[in-house]
């Protein structure tokens, strides 16, 4: 007779794990997710194992090439980096991010793109008013999916997409998608975006820039909480730079961890 396998313990990261174990968990799948959506939208390629998730959007935005772990990698040698690197081949400008401290990946060709934070607000409703002469509404139609890519190449800024061709950061496929995009007005003139995408039980806002001559108006914190007022029967999650990650804890969000984000 056959031995029955044992199921190993619980970490957490098992590839059968629940999605809903953890809000952790919940993020990480729901990130691929969105990488997933830009990048059909762009046209481009994904592919998922149960060690890392990819996804190329073909556009000049590192952050929309991203393989994201299921797994900690503890060797530099591990198998699951030739496939993300095999995936990516002759590609340049792509980003590999990781929830756990990961070794030196720089002598795979790798360079440290830093340590964002996670951080996260529970459910509950929402009740802020924006500040004077600021207002929020969906981008809609191309036209608008244009003025949040100008806002966001600009206002983040986005290097590697500046002078790229219209659609090159937030193409017109978009629209009616799985992710939403909201223009930050000031005074009517669209000087901020924010994009959220909901799933897997969390509220991800996976993108926030405004135009440096608008900042300290009220805009960016307007469009946190118009994302957070999505779902907000649902945690709302951010993976944020330490510029950001101020105005978060302001708010109310806590900071949960730091993921590990190489470029290469």
């Amino acid at each position: 007779m056959a031995a029955v396998m044992e199921r190993p313990i619980e970490t957490g990261w098992l590839a059968d794990t629940p999605v809903g174990d953890t809000v952790l968990r919940r993020f990480v799948h729901n990130q691929a997710d969105h990488n997933d959506a830009m990048a059909v939208a762009h046209g481009g390629r994904v592919e998922r194992s149960d060690a890392v998730f990819l996804a190329d959007s073909g556009c000049p935005v590192p952050y929309l090439n991203q393989a994201i772990l299921a797994r900690p990698v503890l060797s530099p040698d591990d198998p699951v980096l030739h496939v993300v690197e095999g995936f990516f081949e002759g590609r340049s400008g792509v980003t590999l991010l990781s929830i756990w401290p990961t070794p030196d990946l720089s002598g795979r060709g790798w360079s440290l793109a830093g340590h964002p934070a996670l951080v996260a607000r529970a459910p509950g409703p929402v009740s802020a008013t924006p500040a004077a002469g600021v207002g929020i509404r969906r981008a809609e139609t191309a036209a608008d999916f244009e003025a949040g890519e100008h806002v966001a190449i600009e206002g983040y800024p986005i290097e590697s997409a500046a002078g790229a061709p219209p659609g090159s950061v937030l193409p017109a496929t978009l629209v009616g998608g799985p992710i939403a995009v909201r223009l930050g007005l000031l005074d009517g003139a669209a000087v901020g975006i924010g994009n959220v995408f909901v799933g897997h039980g969390v509220v991800n806002l996976a993108l926030g820039a405004t135009l440096p001559a608008a900042r300290r108006r009220g805009v960016w914190e307007a469009l946190v909480w118009a994302r957070v007022s999505e779902d907000p029967t649902l945690p709302a999650v951010a993976y944020t730079s330490d510029y950001s990650r101020p105005g978060f804890l302001r708010m109310g969000f806590l900071p949960l961890t730091r993921f590990t984000l190489w470029f290469r």
